[in-house]
């Protein structure tokens, strides 16, 4: 009986991992600061979000 169950999951886990669904983009978008923002951030922030825009636009094929 459990051999069934273990060949329908082991079917289910394989399809998914081919999906190539752009779900995981879903909660995630580009941060655009305004002008007066980039002048105040610091250097740090201003790579956190230059790395996070880098990021999405490889994964999630955002536009700059």
């Amino acid at each position: 009986m459990k051999t069934p169950a273990i060949a329908v999951l082991l079917t289910v886990l394989a399809l998914q991992a081919c999906s190539t669904s752009a779900d995981s983009c879903v909660g995630f978008k580009p941060i655009r600061p305004a002008i007066a923002d980039v002048d105040a951030m610091s250097p740090g922030l201003a790579r956190q979000i230059v790395t996070h825009n880098e990021t999405g636009a490889a994964l999630c094929r955002w536009k700059p």
